[in-house]
């Protein structure tokens, strides 16, 4: 990332005007206000912009200190100078939603017709229409295609929406801890968070406006279910536990004697004199009809015109949008052969893990955009070298057979040095499968599209023949049914590249001989009890499967050290690397 020219971004709110929009449901919409606010400097050829699309009660100030109030934007530690988002080169920009209270024109705002707040009159809107009224703001800003769309939770949604109701306006999409579309129980809590606004005395059916009054009570209960969702048992048992506050004992009422009841009535009060009611009613309904998929047969078809790449982040402790529903979205994007990259990242803080762990998240989303900025731009991708790659000789030899311009899907992928290095000398297609969760963020990092997982469940989504070359290197030893995995691979691959290390060696042959013991080498540098080593296959065992099940061996090289071995292979080659076709 750039050096930071400063860390303090000065946040001065802007509203744009347009005529109208017609809506989802049916009717149209005008004049509307458009509530946002940017970030550094949109560059001359206007290819450097990144929309961020807020959650459901964030707003248009994401970063720097508010003029209003001196608050720092909600994402603040995300966006400016040598940030992620690096305002020293990216020209970011945020809006409030459509159906908003924080400037953009919703239900608290004036209907000309009426010459009173909307209210309950306002038209419903949906995660489309949002949509659609940030793409008219991104094009007065003179922008033709964003070089990213972000946000987390609600904001994914609409990261995602742009990617199909926009493909040629997108380069590039990040969803973070978000979903394509809301299950039950998510559905279940904005219901009782709507009901418990709708129930209170001062609601008056949505026009409480004209008494001078708000539904307190219940807009306050509302944000307090809300707010558990977003944290996780462990971070409310690390934060409250079964304090009391202010007291050793209980007082037998009903007055807030634990910190969390008190907490979350703070945070409820808080929460009313910011949002409006009503917002809280259309914007939660809004979520509860996204359905990505609503006008496919399925979500992989939903994604089939999208042109954008993708990196998709979900968090461990995450249980109001659980990674299992970002696994949907990538699962949809690969049946589809897209570009996408997805880790699951470590958290105890729950939902609120996007807005709060951003040091790993930083370094995912920086490398990420930095790859994507190259890709526009039509530069080299990576800084992966010649020397990256020849530390493994059997990468050398991978290299020299895998031809320029290829889809290729490495198993396996480690750090992703490989799968960079393929796309940045040899312009390939590499994507990356790898199961240790920091290898795989050091991959995104490093730029390469890199999917956290098991390469023995993880090709189910493919296509049959979906790449030209799939990579499967010192890895086949230690998978748990290798016959399977060698079928799934030459179905998803027109080739197969297999390397294993041959366990008839010599030096293991002699040191079982003389010791008595597995050998621990360069080869084989663990102990018996710490090996992912589950299948001692040799040169023999693997020529002898191939005949069984009649692939073609197109080539093969046997390595010992930094030589190949012409003779005795199964005897004298430390390294097997054969290229394999159906």
């Amino acid at each position: 990332m750039s050096a930071p020219v400063s860390t303090t971004l000065e946040a001065m709110t802007q509203v744009a005007h347009f005529e109208s929009i017609a809506l989802e449901a049916g009717a149209v919409l005008g004049p509307i206000e458009v509530a946002y606010q940017t970030y550094g400097q949109l560059n001359a050829d206007c290819t450097n912009g990144i929309l961020i699309c807020h959650a459901f009660t964030g707003d248009a100030h994401a970063a720097g200190v508010s003029e209003e109030d001196g608050q720092l934007g909600w994402w603040d530690n995300m966006i400016g100078p040598g940030k992620a988002f690096d305002t020293n080169r990216y020209f970011v920009i945020c809006s409030n939603v459509l159906g908003g209270c924080r400037g953009t024109t919703g239900p608290a705002s004036i209907d000309p017709k009426t010459e009173q707040p909307y209210g309950m009159h306002f038209p419903m809107i949906t995660v489309g229409d949002m949509v659609r009224l940030q793409k008219k703001l991104v094009e007065r800003l003179g922008i033709t295609k964003l070089l990213a769309v972000a946000g987390g939770s609600m904001g994914g949604m609409q990261a995602l929406e742009w990617t199909v109701a926009f493909p040629d306006n997108v380069a590039s999409c990040l969803a973070i801890a978000t979903t394509a579309r809301h299950g039950a129980q998510q559905i279940a809590f904005n219901e009782v968070g709507r009901q418990a606004i709708m129930a209170d005395p001062e609601f008056y059916n949505g026009d409480y406006y004209a008494n001078q009054s708000k539904p307190a009570r219940g807009l306050s209960v509302a944000r307090m279910v809300g707010h558990i969702t977003y944290m996780s048992d462990d971070s409310m048992r690390t934060k409250f536990g079964r304090r009391l506050r202010g007291k050793d004992s209980f007082d037998f009422d009903f007055s807030a004697e634990f910190e969390v009841e008190s907490y979350l009535r703070y945070r409820g009060s808080r929460f009313v004199d910011r949002f409006d009611a009503n917002s809280y009613l259309y914007i939660t309904k809004a979520m509860d009809y996204y359905d990505l998929a609503a006008n496919h047969a399925t979500l992989p078809a939903a994604l089939e015109t999208s042109r954008a790449r993708f990196l998709v982040i979900s968090f461990t402790s995450d249980w109001l949008y659980p990674s299992y529903q970002s696994l949907e979205i990538v699962s949809a994007l690969r049946a589809r052969n897209k570009d996408v990259a997805y880790v699951k990242l470590e958290s105890n803080y729950g939902h609120d893990a996007f807005l709060v762990e951003v040091e790993e998240q930083s370094i995912l989303v920086a490398g990420f955009l930095e790859t994507t900025l190259r890709m526009e731009r039509h530069e080299p991708r990576s800084h992966a070298t010649d020397a990256d790659l020849f530390a493994r000789k059997d990468f050398a030899v991978i290299a020299n057979w895998v031809a320029p311009n290829s889809r290729v899907l490495n198993l396996g992928c480690g750090d992703g040095t490989f799968i960079a290095w393929l796309g940045e000398n040899k312009a390939c297609d590499a994507r990356g499968v790898e199961i240790d969760r920091d290898l795989v963020r050091r991959a995104i990092a490093r730029g390469a599209s890199a999917y956290q997982g098991d390469i023995e469940s993880g090709l189910k989504d493919y296509s049959t023949g979906a790449f030209d070359y799939v990579i499967l290197s010192q890895t086949l030893q230690q998978a748990r049914q290798p016959l399977e995995l060698l079928n799934e691979i030459l179905r998803v691959g027109k080739h197969v590249i297999v390397g294993f290390p041959n366990f008839s060696h010599w030096s293991v042959r002699w040191s079982h001989l003389v010791s008595g013991r597995s050998p621990i080498n360069e080869l084989f540098p663990y102990e018996w009890y710490e090996s992912p080593n589950i299948h001692f296959v040799t040169v023999k065992d693997f020529e002898m499967l191939c005949k069984r099940q009649n692939w073609t061996v197109e080539k093969k090289v046997f390595l010992s050290g930094d030589h190949e071995v012409s003779r005795l292979p199964n005897l004298r080659a430390e390294i097997a690397v054969y290229l394999l076709r159906k």
